[in-house]
């Protein structure tokens, strides 16, 4: 049960494993790698069938990570573990008629310095462990502009200040969207969008027009206003 809309977080996370000498997992209806001992987002696994939520969660090891199910599981069978549900969304990258002036700056990641705010401003939306900085630093030197630039991290900063994150991972089809968060006494001033805008243009500059995220129901309107269009919902497993 293959599902093109996570065919581009598949790639990345297998990109991802080659830069940290990650472990490929093949196990009982499950596939992925296992990257980080400390960041979820790293740790990823996809369902090809149907695959029962408590192995699914096992499967990862002890790991925090997430879980891509092929189908929602019903409450008993879920127990205690935490599902979110995603939704699967796509875009054109073509420049949008009407764009919003963000109140900020917007730019590559490229200096240890840009990094840093980068991962300060990740870590603390999505509670990531400390630790994980330094793994970040192997990807960003792997995939970012100074390796292969399959990845590029972006930074919103308001008044110099770190402010917001997103990232683009290229495919020759597609360009996926991830990371994206924004510290709460910086939302509404268009960093979001910007964040957005700056991904598209870097998927045009090498030829792709295609674009594609996984959204949590309350990112869902402003990625709308962005142009996506809701494709499925996916259901994934956290853990912790």
């Amino acid at each position: 049960m293959s599902e093109p809309l996570l065919e581009n977080p598949r790639a990345l996370s297998e990109k991802i494993a080659g830069a940290l000498g990650g472990r490929p997992v093949e196990h009982e209806g499950l596939s992925g790698f296992l990257n980080s001992e400390f960041d979820r987002f790293l740790n990823q696994l996809f369902a090809s069938e149907k695959v029962a939520p408590q192995h699914a969660v096992a499967a990862l090891g002890g790991r925090p990570g997430f879980v891509w199910l092929g189908e929602r599981p019903n409450s008993e069978d879920l127990g205690r573990l935490r599902l979110l549900e995603m939704y699967g969304m796509a875009a054109t990258t073509a420049v949008r008629p009407e764009r919003r002036l963000p109140q900020g700056e917007t730019g590559e990641v490229r200096s240890r310095d840009d990094l840093d705010g980068w991962f300060g401003v990740y870590s603390e939306v999505f509670g990531a462990d400390p630790s994980a900085r330094d793994e970040w630093t192997r990807i960003h030197d792997t995939l970012g502009p100074s390796g292969d630039g399959s990845l590029l991290l972006l930074l919103a900063r308001v008044d110099g200040s770190p402010a917001a994150t997103g990232a683009v991972f290229f495919q020759p089809d597609a360009a996926g969207l991830y990371c994206f968060t924004t510290l709460s006494g910086m939302r509404r001033r268009g960093l979001a969008s910007a964040l957005v805008d700056a991904c598209h243009e870097a998927a045009r500059a090498r030829g792709i027009e295609r674009a594609v995220l996984q959204a949590t129901n309350s990112g869902r309107p402003a990625y709308a206003r962005a142009g996506y269009r809701e494709e499925r919902s996916l259901p994934v497993l956290l853990s912790p």
